[in-house]
């Protein structure tokens, strides 16, 4: 077993069955062996750089907590208390490859749900406060010890404190309480009310699973309905005789729009491309940059002597096998990476997803397209094979040229 993998013991298939979602669970050396990628001073380091995403939370008083978001200068560490304080820095795995290795063994949980790893170094009696998330973590204790006490249920009627910025519970009712170790691991479901305490100099991981909200979905799917509407698709209301009251909204002169308006709604291919696109926007797009026009007018060059492929640590891909309805809304949309460009005629397709963005291939490419979303790098003899058909060799030229893959 290598360093930094998961225990041959835990059993993924029993708690996807039994805990995923449902129930908490601590699980005893997940990661045996464990080696911190960063140390707490590289950490701070990290916290410093201008497009890393930080905070610190001080506790100054029992229960009493402040927030301070970064970049950070050095000596706004060395001001810092002796205890009584955590820093947080998100998305580690996009910067370090190790930390990404550490992502990549949750891979029983499909990828396109991970959200990112945060790295938190807590001192002595560091913590941030009683909370609850409306989404899954898995807490990786690195070096150090921390208390984690586990309470209610909550959801959006729970109270929360208002003296405060943080998400911080009103009232926490303790149901179970771990002391974890270096390799140790406590597993939060959504809602489930949570606390840590650092009893030393520790650090811990945070891998976090995205789960949108009903209402982001209604939100980002109504817009990318509203994108595809006419402007000449509108309401009507054919009068057949003078109204009693003019200020009278008759419930009847309503009805043809509400179907109108549902049938758009209850479109559930387009639905699927739509949630494809949402779930694959780079958390942070910033760090995805096209490449420069003269490295654009080489890529074809280059990636015939490339010794590998990898994907850009902040990108995002997933893939979907679809029907042809699905196939035709997909073509039909103006989000897309339009480069198959004819119509395929097999009964069915592959939406590829990358950064936000779609594009249909022939279910014939399946493997080419499923190994392209692995996190693995593609090296020279994979290439080559994928080099060889026209479709694929288009889409690794576009995803290089927009800076969802990088060439080494």
């Amino acid at each position: 077993m290598s360093i930094n993998s998961l225990s041959a013991d835990f059993n993924r298939r029993e708690f996807l069955e039994r805990y995923w979602q449902k129930e908490p669970l601590l699980i005893r050396q997940l990661v045996p062996q464990l080696v911190d990628p960063l140390t707490p001073e590289e950490l701070a380091g990290c916290a410093c750089e201008e497009l890393v995403e930080s905070r610190v939370i001080t506790e100054f008083e029992t229960e009493n907590y402040a927030l301070r978001n970064g970049p950070f200068e050095e000596n706004d560490f060395t001001s810092l208390p002796s205890t009584r304080w955590t820093l947080l820095v998100q998305a580690m795995d996009q910067w370090f490859d190790e930390v990404a290795d550490l992502r990549k063994q949750f891979d029983f949980i499909p990828s396109w749900r991970v959200d990112d790893v945060m790295i938190s170094f807590a001192c002595k009696n560091g913590g941030v406060g009683p909370h609850f998330d409306n989404y899954d973590v898995f807490l990786l204790q690195g070096q150090g010890q921390r208390k984690w006490r586990l309470g209610q249920r909550c959801d959006d009627a729970t109270p929360l404190r208002k003296s405060t910025e943080l998400r911080l519970l009103e009232s926490f009712e303790t149901t179970e309480e771990f002391i974890l170790n270096p390799g140790d691991a406590l597993y939060v479901p959504p809602r489930i009310a949570h606390w840590g305490i650092s009893l030393d100099d520790s650090l811990c991981y945070s891998i976090g699973f995205r789960a949108p909200s009903h209402s982001e979905m209604i939100e980002g799917f109504s817009d990318f309905l509203i994108q595809r509407s006419a402007s000449s698709e509108r309401f009507e209301d054919p009068i057949t005789s003078p109204p009693e009251d003019p200020a009278k909204i008759p419930t009847s002169s309503l009805t043809a729009s509400f179907h109108a308006l549902r049938a758009k709604l209850d479109n559930e291919p387009l639905f699927r491309q739509w949630f494809g696109c949402h779930v694959t926007q780079p958390k942070y797009p910033e760090l995805i940059a096209r490449i420069d026009r003269s490295s654009e007018k080489r890529v074809d060059k280059i990636l015939k002597l490339a010794e590998n492929v990898r994907q850009n640590p902040s990108s995002r891909f997933a893939y979907m096998v679809n029907g042809d309805s699905a196939t035709d809304s997909v073509r039909n949309s103006k989000t897309r990476l339009d480069i198959t460009g004819k119509r395929s005629e097999t009964a069915l397709s592959i939406t590829l997803f990358v950064d936000g963005n779609a594009a249909v291939f022939d279910l014939k490419n399946l493997s080419m397209i499923s190994r392209l979303c692995e996190p693995k790098p593609l090296e020279r003899r994979e290439l080559e094979s994928m080099l060889a058909h026209k479709p694929i060799r288009e889409l690794l030229k576009q995803l290089i040229v927009q800076g969802s893959l990088i060439l080494e």
